[in-house]
């Protein structure tokens, strides 16, 4: 994609995206174990990430995130798992 494009795009959707950022942060600062919401803050970070538009900083911030959301919904979803089979 050009940059032309990503700007453009970029432009149109990424007030959308940083909303359910801070939609998905606000659920889990509610329920610290919401595995889903962690999960689609990860997917979310990643869609933020392809407005980077040649930034690589952005770029590699935004992917570390979603790692860190992935890692963390995994965690969530095994302490969920052990409480249940007790």
């Amino acid at each position: 994609m050009t940059r032309a494009a990503c700007e453009k795009l970029r432009g149109q959707n990424v007030s959308l995206v940083e909303d359910g950022i801070a939609k998905l942060t606000r659920a889990i600062e509610l329920n610290p174990d919401y595995s889903d919401a962690m999960q689609y803050l990860q997917l979310t970070y990643r869609r933020h990430a392809d407005f980077a538009c040649g930034d690589k900083v952005a770029l590699s911030a935004d992917l570390e995130l979603a790692d860190q959301w992935a890692r963390k919904a995994i965690e969530a979803r095994k302490r969920a798992m052990a409480t249940a089979q007790k």
